[in-house]
């Protein structure tokens, strides 16, 4: 601990991380201690490190807060805060919690520590419902969350930043019903368009990719594939990805293609289909995506077929 505070010392917003172990099984594994035990350790390490620098402020993680004494974090939340600790996060650690837990365990601990404490969220995403979590900690009055580009972070990893900040902000009558009236999502609405843009350099530089299925800034977003989003691609779709991401709607070829998609990515191939045409290419479509196991077919493999195609048209034109 004074290692770490001698490490942002004079620094501009200098702050530090007191992690500690709120329940009795975590406590024991870290500390061999109770859960009781440990906290009023923490309490000790808050004070000692206010007490070396005042300009350093102090959070204090409680981890496997979701697995502890309600009660027993809310009373030391309190005295944390009274020490001289920030803001005090509570932590599901092992990502196991239930939006209706989070739910539980913000507001019991919130309204039991009273308005003096500032407490933050820490949710993991084991069970896929980090970012349901939050939204659970954000209603029951919490204004400091734990979030991570891409979700990276141990295991499963946790929230992802790129989607938080998506659900606050795409639609502002969602924001209101999760903050509530009297709470400003902002001091400055966010330019959504930056999302893929900040993932795309995140993937890059950590390796992490981006898939199909990855929400808000993943491959398939914006895509169509099949027959009736195609003609209706604006009820099959939350939001608009154009307007509110940037990214540009897209046709993919895959083995639900209809005659329809088939015509739109082929005419942007060159290739003007009539509808003979357009279900043979379909049938061939569908084919090839079973042969070779791959759901997508290639543009250049679908282009090649065209070419073949129109090569067959030609030559009984002649």
């Amino acid at each position: 601990m004074r290692q770490a505070v001698a490490s942002v010392k004079e620094t501009a917003h200098a702050r530090i991380m007191v992690v500690v172990p709120a329940s009795d099984p975590m406590a024991q594994v870290m500390s061999h201690r109770t859960a009781r035990e440990a906290l009023q350790e923490g309490v000790a390490l808050v004070k000692e490190a206010r007490g070396l620098d005042d300009g350093v402020a102090v959070d204090v993680c409680l981890a496997d807060a979701s697995r502890a004494d309600h009660a027993l974090v809310a009373e030391y939340a309190t005295e944390l805060t009274t020490a001289g600790a920030g803001t005090v996060i509570l932590a599901d650690t092992v990502g196991d919690q239930l939006p209706s837990d989070a739910a539980q365990m913000f507001t019991a601990v919130r309204a039991a520590a009273g308005d003096d404490v500032v407490l933050a969220s820490h949710l993991h995403n084991d069970l896929g419902l980090g970012l349901a979590n939050t939204l659970q900690a954000l209603r029951a009055g919490v204004r400091v969350v734990s979030s991570s580009w891409l979700g990276i972070a141990e295991r499963s990893g946790m929230v992802a930043t790129e989607q938080l900040l998506f659900l606050l902000a795409h639609r502002p009558e969602r924001s209101t019903h999760i903050l509530g009236t009297d709470t400003s999502a902002w001091w400055t609405v966010p330019d959504l368009t930056r999302l893929p843009v900040i993932a795309g350099m995140v993937s890059e530089e950590t390796g992490v990719p981006l898939s199909v299925t990855t929400p808000i800034v993943g491959t398939g977003v914006g895509t169509i594939s099949t027959g009736t989003p195609f003609v209706h691609p604006q009820l099959f779709q939350p939001f608009d990805p154009q307007e509110l991401l940037g990214i540009t709607p897209s046709v993919v070829l895959t083995h639900l293609a209809s005659a329809r998609v088939i015509k739109a990515v082929a005419t942007r191939l060159g290739h003007d289909l009539d509808d003979a045409e357009a279900h043979a290419a379909m049938g061939w479509a569908k084919t090839h995506a079973y042969r070779t196991g791959q759901a997508v077919v290639d543009d250049l493999v679908f282009a090649g077929y065209l070419d073949g195609l129109r090569t067959t048209r030609t030559g009984d034109q002649r």
